[in-house]
């Protein structure tokens, strides 16, 4: 009786194995092939491209959280075997740690910018058409995006300029002059 309840309780872990195991699997594919859709998307491959990176970095990334993920899948199916003891665990979180401070570390421009883009929109302290001078940059200001705050100079050049300086920096900004050649 007692061989039968050990061989039964192992066709459950076998089975509950299993169904983990799918089931991460099929989240896995979910959330990256979600990661792919999102980091493919015309204004995030502009916003990439625009903080000087290039697409192998948005691969290597996407494939760094598929594996992460198996082996975060393979730890929790493991368990069902009684694997998963303290050392898994304390693995697990010391690699989400590792992860997330890298993660964090190689996003701090991003956020930066981000959070800035976000303060200029709210207080709306420079808007398109405005005429700034940021450090040894001036023009006038042709896009405010989230990222980054595209200027044409006086020649003709385009200048785009990270939100993060702009809220670090000194901005003397200049009425706009209407059509007529009058400030306003």
């Amino acid at each position: 009786m007692v061989l039968s309840e050990i061989l039964q309780a192992q066709i459950i872990n076998i089975v509950q194995f299993v169904i983990i195991v799918v089931i991460g699997l099929t989240l896995t594919k979910f959330i990256t092939d979600a990661l792919k859709y999102f980091f493919k998307r015309r204004e995030v491959q502009k916003t990439i491209s625009d903080m000087g990176y290039e697409a192998p970095l948005v691969d290597l990334i996407l494939v760094t959280i598929r594996y992460l993920l198996y082996f975060i899948t393979i730890i929790i199916a493991l368990s069902q075997f009684g694997f998963a003891t303290i050392v898994f665990n304390i693995l697990i979180i010391a690699l989400i740690v590792l992860v997330a401070f890298f993660v964090v570390y190689s996003l701090k421009d991003v956020i930066s910018n981000a959070v800035a883009g976000v303060f200029i929109h709210i207080t709306k302290s420079i808007k398109e058409g405005d005429n700034i001078t940021v450090g040894v940059y001036s023009g006038k200001v042709q896009e405010i995006t989230l990222m980054t705050t595209m200027l044409k100079d006086s020649t003709g050049r385009t200048i785009v300029i990270p939100n993060a300086n702009l809220t670090r920096k000194e901005i003397i900004k200049e009425k706009a002059l209407k059509k007529s050649g009058q400030r306003r």
